[in-house]
């Protein structure tokens, strides 16, 4: 799949050869700048990326990021490695915190991923400087690739204006699920225009930690349930998860009063709210096991939903 006659100068990539100028290469290796307008749809190959490659692609739009302009790829004792680097001077920049800020924000939510890691930060000169660093599984073709990156990043940059401007996702929520509840969940289904919000945590719920409503274009007030946990949800046997299935029936066949109410209500709609992420297909497992009547009815938040909700909502 790769391979470079020192001869000749030629490299090749997925059948296609390359030819370079000798000042970029040596019997040490190859250091490679190509457009990336003439290797966008090339495919690489992972287990077998040569350590002697080492290729730097830059792009005048931060490869859909506005941020991160330019792209390397190498290989080092853990394999190839894929990094979003974003390089340039204090000066330059326009943004509305800054540089160095708008960087360690960003850092520090990388450094809260599994699949992201923060390659190298500099923030106390003149040029900033911060390197993200993904690891590809299996092969890929470049511009597919690139666009999945640069998705996850500017997920991840919206979360860092949103931390920048007041709304904070602290580690404890993952663990603390009172704390998720009061300080973020409340709050923000007030944001979004609900009534009638209760916390009902520790209470007699019925699967319920908040029940809710909003009036429709018809004039009659719908009703919701929202059951939150802590953490990420798995489908693996004996996981959360099944005491969420478990609690579901009872959340649409039990009523709950409100204090703004003389009769009883009944939820139309079942929310899931995690403070991670749901992984091992959980979504699928509770579908399946709801039954028929409420599928349709029963939606799922997990921690970047929320944080969408929050650019949203959160004013």
């Amino acid at each position: 799949m790769y391979s470079f006659d020192i001869q000749t100068g030629i490299l090749i990539i997925d059948n296609n050869e390359f030819p370079l100028d000798e000042e970029y290469y040596d019997e040490k290796g190859v250091l490679w700048n190509p457009e990336y307008k003439d290797v966008h749809d090339l495919n690489f190959t992972v287990t077998d990326y040569p350590n002697f490659l080492y290729i730097e692609i830059s792009s005048e739009d931060g490869f859909g990021t506005s941020l991160f302009y330019e792209i390397e790829i190498g290989h080092d004792k853990d394999g190839m490695y894929f990094d979003f680097v974003s390089r340039q001077p204090n000066k330059y920049w326009e943004g509305k915190y800054g540089l160095a800020t708008f960087l360690v924000a960003i850092k520090e939510i990388v450094d809260d991923t599994s699949d992201i890691n923060t390659y190298n930060i500099e923030v106390d000169n003149d040029w900033k400087e911060l390197q993200l660093r993904f690891r590809p599984k299996k092969g890929f073709i470049l511009d597919r690739y690139v666009k999945e990156c640069a998705e996850r990043i500017n997920k991840i940059i919206e979360q860092a204006e949103l931390i920048l401007s007041g709304v904070i996702w602290r580690k404890e929520y993952e663990a603390d699920e009172n704390l998720f509840c009061t300080e973020l969940l409340f709050p923000l289904l007030r944001k979004m225009g609900f009534i009638d919000v209760r916390f009902t945590h520790g209470v007699k719920e019925y699967g319920k930690d908040f029940t809710f409503s909003e009036m429709t274009k018809f004039g009659n007030l719908m009703h919701y349930g929202l059951q939150v946990k802590a953490g990420d949800i798995s489908g693996k046997v004996n996981a959360p998860i099944d005491e969420i299935i478990g609690q579901l029936e009872d959340a649409f066949s039990m009523p709950y009063w409100n204090v703004s109410a003389t009769e009883e209500r009944y939820i139309s709609i079942f929310i899931v709210a995690i403070s991670g992420h749901f992984a091992d297909n959980a979504k699928d497992k509770i579908i399946k096991k709801v039954p028929g009547y409420f599928k349709g009815c029963v939606y799922f938040l997990d921690r970047d939903k929320i944080m969408e909700l929050i650019e949203n909502y959160w004013k």
